[in-house]
């Protein structure tokens, strides 16, 4: 199912597509091997669980609508604009290994639409 992925502000900003997520001009910025999230490249980036997107640090990015893994707050969601087009998927690399998980914290510092950009 493709669907918006909300920020801690309850924003929509980018999309989930299965085994993918895209920025929110359909582009694809990273991969799902769950419960492990990649960067384009293949290198770790983070972690993706019951619906709740983490990254590096085991920090929550964003969250789908229907969620029900850990969130330091559930913030009332904005609504979400019509889905883009979909660009063409990119031939899959090989993925890194994965790092051991920290601890969880809360919100990450960093901002969704802008974490997978290398």
């Amino acid at each position: 199912m493709v669907e918006w992925m909300f920020d801690r502000h309850g924003k929509a900003r980018i999309i989930f597509d299965g085994g993918k997520l895209r920025s929110s001009h359909g582009v694809v910025i990273a991969w799902i091997k769950e419960p492990n999230v990649y960067y384009l490249g293949g290198q770790h980036a983070g972690w993706f669980e019951d619906g709740v997107l983490f990254d590096s640090r085991n920090h929550v990015l964003g969250f789908l609508r229907d969620a029900e893994g850990h969130l330091p707050s559930r913030p009332g969601l904005a609504g979400t604009p019509g889905m883009p087009g979909m660009a063409g998927t990119p031939g899959h690399p090989g993925f890194a290994g994965t790092p051991g998980r920290p601890g969880r914290g809360g919100w990450s510092s960093e901002d969704i639409a802008e974490y997978f950009e290398t």
